[in-house]
């Protein structure tokens, strides 16, 4: 019993000295990495906008966005510190963006994705099928921009991302208007309407149907989405959108491309 306890107490005091000693050497780490990270990310934006002299940073929507001028105070574009939903989590990205509206260069931070198979967003020639691509055009994942086969989850959510990203920069930075998905309920007459939509495949079609001049319930009547990776937002989405009684809702994580295949279907429906 003596011998027991003795042990207990000696393991006790050995996991409290390892604790404090892997806070005391976080904190020491901590702020170096993020001061590589930073060095990093001025490194990419002089790549970017080579004859920046000036700087301005705004947040929107809990991302970063950085306004850069030359030296005669010419605004440049803006390069966006942002994150998209990948496979293996949350994909941290610079984009960057010229004064007309260009996509100019990416550069990926961190991730989770696989090695080998997701980490082709890293690649020249997943991202050259985006750089070049203007506010104006069209950016959706399968349909203008081509996912890439065995990492459609998240070269997908790369280029969801960036048709968010450039609708952010383009209604904040470059004074563009963005076209949003918006239905107005009291001209749409109660009935129940089909609208189809691409998601991660073409042809996801919905039916919504409106009563007293509201989204009572929203049926998908059919699709060619991925089992189980598609589940959650067929489970999610309908709910969010009759609750909000809006198209302005969140995507769910890992099924981003069948999320906003649910939205533009139901605009589709009722517009």
């Amino acid at each position: 019993m003596r011998d027991s306890l003795r042990m207990a107490l000696t393991l006790l005091i050995i996991g409290a000295l390892c604790g404090g000693l892997l806070s005391v050497v976080n904190g020491i780490t901590s702020p170096l990495i993020a001061e590589r990270a930073m060095a990093e990310f001025q490194e990419s934006m002089g790549r970017f906008f080579p004859a920046v002299a000036k700087v301005e940073v705004e947040e929107v929507n809990g991302e970063e966005f950085y306004s850069c001028y030359d030296g005669s105070g010419k605004f440049l574009g803006v390069v966006g510190q942002v994150k998209a939903a990948g496979y293996g989590g949350d994909i941290f990205y610079d984009l960057a963006v010229n004064d007309a509206g260009d996509i100019i260069g990416i550069r990926i931070g961190s991730h989770g994705e696989t090695p080998g198979i997701g980490d082709v967003i890293e690649k020249e020639p997943f991202q050259s099928r985006l750089i070049g691509r203007n506010f104006a055009d069209p950016i959706s994942a399968g349909v203008d921009v081509d996912v890439s086969t065995g990492a459609s989850v998240s070269t997908g959510g790369m280029i969801n991302s960036v048709r968010r990203v450039m609708n952010v920069i383009g209604e904040n930075f470059l004074g563009m208007e963005v076209e949003k998905a918006e239905i107005d309920m009291s001209k749409v007459a109660d009935g129940t309407y089909t609208g189809t939509a691409t998601g991660f495949k073409p042809d996801l079609t919905v039916e919504v149907t409106v009563s007293g001049g509201k989204i009572t319930n929203i049926e998908i009547v059919s699709h060619g989405e991925t089992a189980g990776i598609s589940d959650k937002a067929f489970n999610e989405m309908p709910g969010q959108i009759i609750d909000a009684q809006n198209l302005e809702v969140d995507t769910v994580s890992g099924a981003t491309m069948t999320s906003q295949g649910i939205i533009n279907a139901v605009f589709n429906a009722l517009k």
